[in-house]
């Protein structure tokens, strides 16, 4: 089957579509995060955060809601996206798999996704994602959901 972009199931939280105030934040030991603020009509007005495991790419980049239709997975399940997907066959997992070291290789399903947002579209190539919420700006809530520590103090 040809590349394409499929509605993540399980998700049925969503965020702020035209002001997320979005923060992704990535290290070299492979945590990641994405936080966005909650939907005005959610009831739990948390910070929704995508915490992801052993992080392969994470990138934050054009085009914005006015442009997405230039982009390569606009007709190919982007274009009736609301939150998040999950890129089925993906050219990028193919791309990146021969820069893994052959354990990772073994052990690793990778998997592409991506959110489009107000102003920009977040892509990651990641082991899992979990949903979940936390207190504070989205600054605050991405810090905390990749500290091995615990919650960051102020």
């Amino acid at each position: 089957m040809a590349e394409h972009v499929e509605p993540m199931p399980g998700v049925d939280i969503t965020w702020e579509p035209n002001a997320p105030d979005a923060t992704l934040i990535s290290d070299d030991l492979g945590r990641g995060a994405l936080a966005l603020k909650a939907h005005p009509s959610d009831s739990d007005q948390r910070t929704v955060v995508l915490r992801f495991d052993l992080v392969i790419y994470s990138v934050m980049t054009p085009p914005n809601d006015e442009g997405l239709n230039h982009h390569p997975l606009y007709d190919r399940g982007l274009k009736g996206l609301l939150w998040l997907g999950v890129v089925r066959d993906s050219r990028l997992v193919a791309r990146l798999r021969p820069s893994w070291s052959p354990v990772a290789d073994r052990h690793l399903q990778p998997m592409h996704f991506i959110a489009a947002l107000k102003e920009c579209v977040v892509e990651v190539v990641v082991a899992n994602v979990d949903v979940f919420r936390l207190d504070g700006n989205t600054r605050e809530a991405c810090l905390a959901a990749v500290n091995p520590d615990g919650p960051l103090q102020a």
